[in-house]
């Protein structure tokens, strides 16, 4: 039997195998993007359907489950202007 590594395990080895400016710099943007995703949710709350392209019940969802693309496509797509 093939002796198969852990999706996790993996995960740790490729983040253990960073320099501390590489880990830096992807800290720095795992914080943005969860910032932007956070005011990106915040925002939908708060914005009248009627100023959205699509239903809010869709958004929401985007926005929470596909990382970066959903926060940037809500706000370049998703709000009318």
């Amino acid at each position: 039997m093939m002796d198969s590594m852990n999706p996790i395990d993996s995960l740790k080895d490729a983040w253990n195998s960073l320099s501390k400016e590489e880990e830096t710099v992807a800290g720095i943007f795992g914080a943005l993007d969860t910032a932007l995703k956070g005011y990106a949710l915040w925002d939908l709350a708060r914005t009248d359907a009627h100023r959205l392209r699509g239903p809010k019940w869709f958004w929401t969802p985007f926005i929470g489950g596909v990382n970066t693309i959903g926060w940037a496509a809500y706000f370049t797509v998703g709000k009318k202007r």
